[in-house]
């Protein structure tokens, strides 16, 4: 298959820009490799439609017969006898047989998942995916439970007509036709355990890549504040995904054939079956009564669950500050807290499930003894022998331990309805996997038009930034300067998409950068941030994430023109030199300075620089400074600074004062403005001795 090689995935991805192009799209190489190899069809030329319906949502595929084909409808694709595409801009000289594939807009796809439950949905849409199986399963149980009825039918015959007789030719043929029902039930038992392992291994790999997926598709400033809590909710899934495993789907496939023994009972001892049929109800109530009560302690539990999974996590990212200003005893005191309500609320649950078996346990037994009881009358009656009772002891005892088992069930189910709440209340908050996000341009004219605009961090109270209308225009050298907090970085977090407006909007080429591509988007828009951290990998790793792997020679000059092939040369590994997680054992200088060469590789049309020397010494500055200076006409540079040398790379500086932007000018104008103020200041004067 194509899709098993690099050369194959190579001359796929080619295609589909070629297409893009051709509809006007701007579609990257990283993208496509990416959308081909998480495309699961098994069929080639449906994993590559598979994989453009995926970058282009909102454009359909539709397959005409060659013979239909006209002028008009190039480009279209084919697919030879391999399942390789190959496009065809215009009527190929040979003859095509079978089918074209033509691209025709549709409008944006609409999802069908219901936006208050996306994580109930998924799972229900994984779980429908492997139907027939789950089918097949299910007429497996009814063997099973049909096959089991044969012991307490062999118990009966034994001793109503075997012990009085002494038949013990007859004994022994029962006895092995009973051993060759265990034996089958036994194999049917095997089977479906692996048919439904097999699904659970396979819908466990989906969902568990879907909630990874979600979360990291989440808006930055829609998260929650805290990563510990978020991760604590991720977490959930592990609860919703234990209700799910075989042996739960098999409690509940089994519960029906409860009332199916008890129908049976009614068979053979008549009204002894009401015993155990009154159970039920009393089992379902036991169950229910206690839901409520679990439920809410089941989210108290998960809340300060979340709660100290951040602490942990934030004293552990902070170690270096939390020992320097000794800080770990009240850590401690906080998790000690946390650690004490957890263990008090974790005892509260498990007494209450346990109140609940116990309860449900003593009325098995109670209605166990009562049949036996009510057995002896029926028997008295002439309406029973000694071994239909017997057996229907036996069947009593797996109808209600079936039954019990029900109020398990429910216990398992408060918490996982829980958990499942929790996923599905993160979900539902602003993503950037959203199916309006399609739009791109293949211009290489970038510019902004900002305004009017407001942000909130969060999203009430007094905007952090806002703006009534400005343009960068492409190819512009941008300083923004201003006092610390008075909103530098969230104008360049708006410039890169990683803040969402409030209210307005920021369009880039004069799309709405909330509907544009994420893939082209980030192709086009590199952003170093003021704080950077690194990945647990090499370095290599680190420099080529989420790009199309540039060749040695490229990641060499990158390396010579930041100054960074000095850290490669001092390792023995080169680039291969391990990167601890957050890049821990590189200095700040070391760290800012990956980042940047990362950018240069990456070669984006606009490049927005949170103080990119705040960390550098002043060798690295002047390479960096050099690297910008030298881009092409067509980039756009936006950076802030507190520098006033860097003011040497722009030719406008805009100044920020508590979130608006005061003044919009030239390095020139503001030199000219710093000059006159200072001449305005006159100096201190002299005594005549020339003391102070």
């Amino acid at each position: 298959m194509w899709f098993e090689s690099s050369e194959g995935i190579a001359v796929a991805v080619g295609h589909l820009m070629a297409m893009a192009r051709h509809r006007g799209h701007a579609l990257t190489h990283a993208e496509c490799e990416q959308a081909l190899t998480q495309a699961t069809e098994a069929d080639p030329a449906q994993r590559f439609l598979s994989a453009w319906v995926a970058l282009v949502p909102n454009e359909r595929v539709s397959p005409i017969p060659a013979e239909l084909m006209t002028e008009q409808r190039f480009p279209a694709w084919s697919f030879n006898t391999q399942g390789l595409p190959e496009y065809h801009p215009h009527p190929p000289v040979v003859a095509i047989h079978g089918d074209f594939w033509v691209v025709h807009e549709s409008g944006v796809v609409e999802s069908d998942e219901p936006v208050n439950a996306p994580a109930t949905h998924a799972i229900r849409l994984a779980l429908m995916t492997y139907k027939p199986v789950f089918i097949r399963a299910g007429l497996i149980t009814v063997c099973i439970n049909l096959l089991s009825v044969v012991t307490s039918l062999f118990a009966m015959q034994v001793y109503d007509r075997v012990v009085p007789n002494f038949a013990t030719a007859t004994l022994w043929v029962m006895a092995l036709g009973v051993a060759l029902a265990i034996a089958l039930e036994w194999a049917l038992k095997n089977l479906r355990h692996s048919f439904v392992e097999g699904i659970t291994e396979k819908v466990d790999r989906a969902l568990s890549q879907f909630f990874f997926d979600q979360a990291l598709a989440l808006k930055l400033d829609a998260r929650p504040q805290k990563v510990g809590s978020m991760v604590a909710q991720i977490r959930d899934y592990e609860q919703v995904k234990s209700f799910f495993t075989s042996t739960t789907l098999f409690v509940i496939a089994d519960l029906p054939f409860a009332l199916f023994f008890i129908g049976v009972i009614a068979l053979l001892g008549g009204y002894v079956a009401l015993v155990p049929l009154l159970f039920i109800p009393l089992s379902v109530a036991a169950g229910m009564m206690s839901r409520r009560p679990l439920q809410r302690l089941q989210e108290t539990q998960n809340d300060e669950s979340a709660r100290r999974h951040g602490v942990l996590i934030e004293a552990l990212q902070q170690g270096e500050m939390v020992k320097a200003q000794a800080m770990e005893w009240r850590f401690g005191l906080v998790w000690q807290d946390l650690t004490t309500k957890l263990a008090s609320n974790a005892k509260k649950i498990r007494s209450l499930s346990s109140h609940t078996q116990y309860f449900v346990q003593s009325l098995q037994q109670l209605a166990y003894v009562l049949m036996i009881v009510s057995g002896v009358y029926v028997i008295q009656a002439g309406n029973l022998t000694m071994g239909g009772l017997i057996a229907c002891s036996i069947l009593a005892s797996r109808a209600l331990g079936q039954i019990s088992q029900l109020s398990s069930v429910l216990v398992q189910w408060h918490h996982t309805k829980s958990a499942l709440d929790i996923l599905n209340a993160m979900l539902t908050k602003p993503s950037d996997d959203d199916g309006r996000r399609v739009a791109s341009t293949p211009s290489r004219e970038l510019g902004y038009q900002i305004g009017p605009l407001a942000y909130r961090y969060e999203r009430r109270g007094e905007p952090q930034f806002q703006c009534k209308s400005l343009e960068i225009k492409p190819g512009s050298r941008v300083a923004v300067i201003g006092r610390n907090g008075s909103g530098k970085s969230t104008l360049l977090r708006l410039l890169a998409g990683l803040a969402t407006p409030t209210t307005g909007q920021v369009r880039l080429g004069g799309l709405d950068m909330q509907t544009a591509r994420h893939g082209w988007l980030r192709a086009n828009v590199g952003y170093l941030p003021q704080e950077v951290s690194l990945f647990s990998g090499t370095l290599r790793d680190n420099l080529t994430f989420g790009l199309n792997i540039p060749g040695e020679n490229t990641i060499t000059s990158a390396l010579q023109a930041t100054g960074l092939d000095r850290l490669v040369a001092k390792h023995p590994k080169g680039l291969d030199m391990p990167i601890r997680e957050g890049g821990a054992g590189l200095s700040g200088g070391q760290r800012q300075l990956v980042a940047f060469t990362r950018m240069v590789l990456q070669q984006p049309l606009i490049w927005l620089l949170d103080e990119p020397s705040a960390s550098l010494d002043r060798e690295s500055e002047a390479r960096v400074m050099a690297v910008l200076a030298a881009l092409p006409a067509e980039c756009s540079i936006v950076l802030t600074t507190h520098q006033h040398h860097w003011l040497d790379l722009v030719n406008r500086v805009l100044i920020i004062e508590e979130g608006h932007v005061r003044t919009d000018t030239t390095p020139e104008a503001l030199r000219e403005m710093a000059s006159g103020a200072a001449r305005k200041v006159s100096p201190l004067p002299r005594t005549a001795g020339g003391g102070s």
